[in-house]
C-alpha cells in the first residue's frame, strides 16, 4: 500500500493544481559504475534485496535519502554475511587471486552509495514536483479572471468549435 501510495503520491500533487506530469530530460545525468567477478552475483543480489525490499513511507516531505541510508545500516549484518560468502568463493577459485577481501567490501559499500544516491535523486524529484504545482498554483491564482467572465460568439465560431472537437474525437487526438 505504501508502495502505491509512493507512486501516486507526485501525480497527485499535480492534479491538485492542474498540471499534468510530463518527462523531464536530465541534461546531466549521473552514471554509476561497478564491475565485480560474476561468480559473486548471487551474494551481490541478496544484498540489493535487503535494500531494496522495504516499504517507503511519503510524508509530504523529502526524506527518501535517509530512508535510503537507514536501509544501508539495517542491511549491514547482510552485507557482512554477503560478503564473507563472496570471498569464500572466489578463495575456492584459482582465477581470483588478485580480488581481495577489502575489494569485495568496496563493491558492497559502492551498492550501498548507490542505493543512497537513487535516494536523493528521489528527494530531488519530489522538490522539483512541488515546487512545479507550487508555480503552476501561482500562475493560475495571477492570471485567472476576476469576476463574471462572459464570452459571446456569433453562430459560425460555435459551430467551428463544435466541429473541431468532433473531429478530434473522432481521430482520437487531443
Amino acid at each position: 500500500m505504501t508502495t502505491l501510495s509512493l507512486a501516486l503520491a507526485p501525480l497527485l500533487s499535480l492534479q491538485a493544481v492542474g498540471e499534468t506530469p510530463v518527462a523531464i530530460k536530465n541534461d546531466t545525468p549521473e552514471t554509476w559504475t561497478i564491475e565485480y567477478p560474476r561468480i559473486i552475483t548471487p551474494f551481490i543480489d541478496d544484498y540489493r534485496r535487503c535494500l531494496n525490499v522495504v516499504d517507503r513511507r511519503v510524508t509530504g516531505e523529502p526524506n527518501f535519502e535517509n530512508q535510503h541510508r537507514a536501509d544501508v545500516t539495517r542491511c549491514e549484518p547482510k552485507s557482512r554475511e554477503a560478503q564473507d560468502g563472496a570471498n569464500t568463493v572466489l578463495g575456492k577459485r584459482g582465477n581470483y587471486e588478485e580480488y581481495t577481501p577489502s575489494d569485495v567490501a568496496e563493491v558492497f559499500a559502492h551498492i550501498g552509495r548507490i542505493h543512497v544516491a537513487r535516494g536523493a535523486d528521489l528527494d530531488k524529484q519530489f522538490v522539483m514536483r512541488m515546487q512545479g504545482a507550487e508555480r503552476a498554483q501561482d500562475k493560475y491564482e495571477r492570471e485567472r479572471p476576476k469576476g463574471l467572465v462572459i464570452e459571446l460568439h456569433d453562430a459560425s465560431v460555435v459551430k467551428a468549435r463544435i466541429d473541431e472537437t468532433n473531429q478530434e474525437n473522432n481521430t482520437g487526438t487531443r
